[in-house]
């Protein structure tokens, strides 16, 4: 009789086993040791799925903090920030198209770290991997070639993690002991009197039934691999819960199929009695099957996918399929090669990702609208192709940091402006602080430069040279911010320090000093001249600003358009190009670049490289990219910023 394909596989798992008597899992185990206190997010699906579940459990093992398992499609579609999280990739050989996407979607999302576990070092997700920056830890199998059904892969990827978190753990019990103790339990799983009575306590399932797998959450990892594995082999039906899970609702499903389920039950040292509580009040005549792992921890997990295997081949022997070969229809290798994932992986790099995030939070997206890729892709190619003759300067948060904002610009800033100046580029500035902004400028750049470069200080609100110093040169007092001053000055109650700065055409308020200072513009709807609209607020990263309603940033770009030739466009930059931010108006338009901030219009504000890198840094980049033309023109070398993938 010929042996079924996964009989064979199981068979031949001490070979694999055997290769890690020479593994070195040291760069496995710094990289672990690596995520201490750091959020890790776990990426797998098929048999990778379960690799993925079993690092979860080896990091909490370990002490090193919260981990999340995704699919590559959640990965890819998920618009979290991940900088300061650790993204794990499993995928056995990393050719398959999902966990390509899952690898670019991995740094396009910024992740702290990327470490891809496979058997392949020369498949695709690797090749992306590795020109991220990201780590590649390679695990020995005997048979590369796993075939359906993930079982060598599967061992690899759990043995060298195993390995690598008794490394990790600074008390290691040791690969010898380890690697012996995973030897006997897979001489007991292929055992012949033990392979009898597995089939035996299976003998009567049928392939109309269902399997409830329903286990400690402490062995997840096992429940995915009977999950993953019985649907895949297409053995019977399968659902999967915890004990109190299922004892909400779900058993239901028991009293209306009490002949047609069973319930494969998971159990550990600290669940054993829940189940043992559950289980008493269950009819009799419910199949069940209980299988205990003690502590659960990672050595008992490991045993456990090691028995689970040994469960689905006992379940193919009964139901007469080989779970390694249990026939797939033509259009399943098809599916599984489709690219869409790894097409909208590509179609969506960091500043798209950035702009969906806006949108996602203003749930607002207009169906009309373009998909972003679309949009955002046009917007770089109307950058590259402009002409441009000026670059308009939000302040803080752009030029310098919000919270260096006391400090004059980075020398590397300085200079590009000033080459770009001698280049012929009409720089302006248009910022929320008063006289400070033109002082500090006045420090650091040369004084030629000056009398050329309009500030719209105070939002706009007063448009000086940089020359000027607005100290001995005050703008006209606007009526209705000073009743507005005065209005907030009987507004005790909204502020924990009643102070706030109040100049002839603005108020500046800074968001510490307030009670609630998310919900400041709903307080505002009080105060006449705001619910009049003859003055409006602003927000920054750091406070708020009432100013006229008639005050704008965009003054200093049309001081500028009067200056430059009817060809040359406008460059505008600014770190708060949200709704309410006060670069808002400055930024929504296919010159406007943010550094920070953007809104939740697709045709609105955007960055280019997304959350990272963000103000002087990305200006900076910005900067050095703006480069001379052919007819002595200047033009932003998109190309050189490798925004876009096509």
């Amino acid at each position: 009789m010929t042996t079924p394909v996964f009989s064979a596989k199981l068979d031949a798992l001490p070979a694999t086993l055997e290769l890690f008597r020479d593994y070195d899992a040291g760069g496995l185990a710094a990289a672990l040791a690596a995520g201490f206190r750091c959020h890790a997010l776990s990426i797998g699906s098929g048999g990778s799925a379960i690799a993925a579940e079993y690092l979860v459990r080896c990091r909490d093992t370990l002490g090193l903090g919260p981990t999340t398992v995704q699919t590559p499609m959640q990965a890819v579609l998920d618009q979290h920030d991940l900088t300061e999280s650790d993204v794990w990739l499993f995928s056995a050989g990393g050719e398959n198209p999902d966990a390509a996407a899952a690898s670019r979607a991995a740094l396009d999302r910024k992740a702290r770290s990327i470490h891809l576990v496979t058997r392949n070092p020369d498949g695709a997700a690797a090749y992306i991997v590795e020109k991220g920056g990201g780590s590649v830890h390679v695990v020995p199998v005997a048979e590369p070639k796993d075939g359906y059904l993930a079982t060598h892969s599967l061992l690899s990827s759990v043995v060298g993690l195993l390995l690598a978190c008794d490394q990790a753990s600074r008390d290691p019990r040791g690969t010898i002991l380890l690697l012996d103790a995973l030897s006997s339990r897979l001489t007991d799983m292929r055992d012949p009197a033990t392979r009898t009575s597995r089939t035996a306590a299976m003998s009567h399932l049928r392939r109309t039934d269902t399997v409830v797998v329903t286990a400690d959450p402490l062995l997840r990892p096992t429940a995915v691999l009977f999950d993953t594995s019985i649907w895949e082999a297409a053995l019977c039906h399968v659902q999967t819960a915890d004990f109190r899970n299922l004892a909400h609702g779900r058993h239901a499903w028991l009293h209306h199929r009490l002949t047609e389920t069973l319930i494969l039950a998971l159990t550990g040292t600290d669940s054993r009695a829940t189940w043992a509580a559950m289980e008493t009040l269950l009819p009799m005549s419910l199949h069940r099957l209980t299988l205990d792992f003690g502590s659960c921890g990672r050595l008992d997990n490991a045993f456990s996918l090691i028995d689970g295997l040994g469960m689905i081949e006992a379940m193919g022997t009964v139901l007469g399929i080989d779970p390694g070969k249990p026939g797939i229809g033509e259009f399943g290798r098809s599916v599984y090669e489709d690219p869409s994932l790894a097409n909208l992986a590509n179609a969506m790099p960091s500043h798209v990702r950035h702009k969906r995030a806006a949108i996602a939070k203003w749930d607002a997206h207009d169906p009309a609208d373009d998909p972003l890729y679309v949009i955002g892709r046009s917007r770089l190619d109307t950058l590259s192709q402009a002409e441009i003759g000026g670059a308009v300067f939000d302040y803080d948060g752009t030029i310098v940091t919000t919270v260096g904002r006391w400090s004059v610009p980075d020398q590397a800033i300085v200079d590009e402006l000033v080459r770009l100046h001698r280049a012929g580029l009409a720089i302006g500035f248009a910022t929320g602080r008063g006289g400070s902004a033109g002082e500090d400028l006045r420090k650091v750049l040369p004084a030629e430069m000056l009398p050329s470069i309009p500030i719209g200080y105070y939002n706009g609100g007063y448009l000086r040279t940089a020359d000027v110093d607005i100290d001995h040169d005050h703008p006209p007092a606007d009526p209705a911010i000073a009743e507005t001053a005065e209005w907030l000055r009987q507004r005790g109650e909204l502020f924990l320090q009643h102070e706030f700065k109040h100049r002839e055409v603005q108020i500046t308020v800074d968001m510490d000093r307030l009670c609630q200072p998310y919900r400041f513009t709903v307080d505002m709807e009080a105060c006449p001249p705001f619910a009049d609209n003859r003055v409006r607020v602003t927000g920054s990263g750091h406070s708020y600003d009432i100013i006229p309603a008639t005050s704008t940033k965009l003054v200093v770009v049309d001081a500028l358009r009067g200056q430059l030739p009817a060809w040359a466009e406008v460059l505008c930059f600014g770190d708060s190009g949200s709704r309410p931010g006060n670069d808002y108006a400055l930024l929504s338009h296919r010159f406007g670049i943010s550094v920070g901030e953007v809104c939740g219009a697709a045709n609105g504000c955007w960055s280019l490289f997304g959350a990272d890198p963000i103000g002087p840094d990305a200006v900076l980049k910005i900067l050095r990219a703006l480069v001379s033309s052919e007819n002595g023109r200047i033009r932003l070398d998109v190309a050189s910023l490798g925004l876009d993938r096509r």
